[in-house]
């Protein structure tokens, strides 16, 4: 199996996936357009721990981490959004944190700018879902 197949398997091919690798590209690009440079980095950590004490097993543990960084560089600017869950919503909600680096440095370009960042945030929002004690508005 080549590397990206493993890579696309960890990522996107899990039983508990909820983004594809597809709709991630998709979502990295629209995200990044009209940006100098970017990347969506993602990340697998996988983490075993044993504890002894006087030779003997005091503690034994295992961990799994799974999220992603997504940067944007537009001049002297850089935007940074991460997350502990690779998902569409999440995506959506770091686009929008990084595509106001867009809005900020390059205000000749505000209408297709604050154009996606709203579509941005209307996708990161969650649906019909108000925390406790809300008056039901969601921000980001």
């Amino acid at each position: 199996m080549s590397a990206l197949a493993t890579t696309d398997d960890l990522f996107f091919g899990r039983a508990d996936a909820t983004l594809d690798r597809d709709t991630a590209a998709r979502m990295t690009r629209d995200a990044l357009h009209g940006t100098d440079d970017g990347e969506l980095f993602l990340e697998y950590r996988e983490s075993e721990s044993i504890s002894l004490e006087d030779g003997r097993i005091r503690a034994a543990g295992f961990d799994t981490a799974l999220g992603f960084g997504l940067r944007a560089v537009l001049g002297e600017e850089t935007g940074y959004a991460h997350a502990g869950e690779l998902s569409e919503a999440a995506l959506a909600r770091a686009a929008a944190t990084v595509g106001a680096i867009c809005v900020a440095a390059r205000p000749a370009t505000t209408a297709a700018s604050w154009s996606r960042l709203r579509s941005w945030i209307s996708a990161a929002k969650p649906s019909n879902r108000k925390a406790p004690g809300s008056s039901g508005d969601s921000f980001l």
